[in-house]
């Protein structure tokens, strides 16, 4: 008869540890994402504030796809550029919409 270590192995316990950050890193991404397409929106950039809506919608749905594959991290870093990139342009718009 084999007795069984009552110790969980430490692995995954990190493991779950950083399946759990991945989840919150989407879950603030697609905040920032539905925070600047309503912000895009007030700017009557509607074309851009669907797209924005639709990615951070996507994000969402597939943060628990994130976690398991490991192309996840890759995914979220994506994210992370577009969420730049386009708070940049919002902020641009707006400076523009304040002068005119």
């Amino acid at each position: 008869m084999t007795t069984r270590s009552k110790e969980l192995p430490r692995l995954s316990d990190v493991e779950a540890c950083q399946a759990g950050g991945q989840m919150m890193v989407a879950s603030r991404y697609a905040e920032c994402l539905h925070r600047l397409a309503r912000q895009a929106s007030y700017l009557n950039l509607q074309e851009l504030a669907k797209r924005l809506t639709d990615v951070a919608d996507l994000i969402e749905e597939m943060a628990v796809d994130f976690v398991v594959d490991k192309r996840g991290g890759i995914m979220l870093r994506k994210a992370s550029g577009l969420i730049g990139t386009v708070e940049a342009a919002v902020g641009r718009a707006a400076r523009r919409a304040t002068l005119h």
